[in-house]
């Protein structure tokens, strides 16, 4: 990480159906850059990085690698993460929930980051989820517990690190 003061990186945290597109939404009206191209005020090109990532690690948003294995592959996508966040300036977010997943990969290379953390209540993340694309209300509950856990850890790992 850079100590670059003019750059704020914002990164949305949470899982899927967790008011991260509120929070994204918000930030935008704000005048925070999402990026050029969006979809559900998600950048392409950060969903493209992480749904490749968890690709090559062995999984998928829905069945997430375990940590190791995405840990493992920083060198292969150093390159390509640096690419993505270079020329970023000024106030800049991104929001992917796959991001929780991937976060530790990215975050030797956000300048300034600022991370702004949603959590959903697990039964809604889930009966949201069986709503939108019938997903069994138990794998709902299984994917938001793995994804707060994930998110929690980063959280105390980053925080303990600040001591």
């Amino acid at each position: 990480m850079t100590g670059d003061k003019t750059t704020k990186t914002f990164i949305v945290l949470g899982m899927h159906r967790s008011a991260t597109s509120l929070v994204a939404g918000a930030l935008h009206n704000f005048g925070v850059n999402m990026g050029k191209e969006l979809m559900s005020f998600e950048d392409i090109d950060f969903f493209r990085l992480n749904e490749e990532i968890l690709k090559e690690a062995g999984g998928s948003w829905q069945n997430p690698p375990p940590e190791k294995k995405i840990l493992a592959l920083a060198k292969k996508f150093a390159p390509k993460i640096k690419k993505l966040v270079e020329n970023k300036s000024g106030l800049w977010d991104f929001k992917d929930p796959r991001t929780i997943l991937t976060i530790k990969l990215y975050l030797p290379y956000l300048k300034n980051p600022h991370f702004i953390c949603c959590f959903g209540e697990p039964l809604e993340i889930a009966r949201s989820l069986y709503k939108r694309q019938k997903m069994p209300i138990k794998k709902g509950l299984k994917l938001a517990e793995i994804y707060n856990k994930r998110l929690l850890n980063f959280l105390n790992e980053i925080h303990n690190t600040k001591k």
